[in-house]
């Protein structure tokens, strides 16, 4: 199941790398107009400017997350008991820890087809959408393709994603599951400590194996 977020993960990281220079006020123009300028930009990438594709995303990516809130999401109940250091380290734990598991894995997705769908689903008041869509990995066995949803909200510089959700799984709901076992055994500092340790063990160079 991580292996599968972390694939939804590099489309949804993806989208919202070019989405830096396209902002739009349709959710499913975003996805779709940029998906296919994220897969031309991973295809540069030859294994020698490695570095430079990671700062890029790194650069260009973070502003397009709201990572202080899908955080809040993962840790859960324990957020609320975090104190402000602890909730900006967190913060900037799991931000490095999903951006840099991706650096680390997503050239091996550069020929993956992602398919929008249209109509994406608008809560009553608009503030936040669902867009769906299918990623077809070339090396999958079974061809069948990876059903993700996207859930951003509108915000007045534009629409942020905060979660994803993979075959009907929540990327920060299987991290909450961790994340309130660890809590439940450590405490907040406990896993801090965790991510940091997660994070010192992923590759610094976007290429991996």
């Amino acid at each position: 199941m991580m292996k599968r977020l972390f694939i939804a993960l590099a489309a949804f990281v993806g989208f919202s790398l070019a989405a830096a220079h396209a902002e739009s006020s349709n959710p499913v123009d975003l996805v779709s107009d940029t998906s296919r300028q994220v897969l031309d930009l991973l295809k540069k990438d030859d294994g020698k400017n490695s570095r430079q594709v990671r700062a890029q995303v790194e650069a260009l990516v973070v502003p397009k997350f709201d990572f202080k809130r899908m955080t809040a999401l993962a840790v859960g109940r324990g957020w609320r008991d975090a104190t402000p250091d602890q909730q900006a380290e967190l913060s900037s734990q799991f931000q490095s820890l999903l951006t840099r598991t991706y650096a680390s894995t997503m050239w091996r997705f550069k020929q993956a087809q992602i398919d929008v769908k249209p109509n994406a689903t608008l809560t009553p008041d608009g503030r936040e959408a669902t867009v769906r869509s299918e990623v077809l990995l070339p090396n999958s066995a079974d061809k069948k393709p990876v059903s993700v949803d996207y859930i951003l909200y509108r915000t007045p510089q534009g629409w942020r994603v905060y979660n994803v959700i993979v075959e009907g799984a929540s990327l920060v709901t299987v991290y909450r599951n961790q994340f309130n076992e660890e809590i439940r055994k450590n405490g907040i500092d406990g896993l801090i400590k965790v991510l940091r340790t997660k994070n010192d063990s992923v590759p610094p160079v976007a290429r991996a194996g």
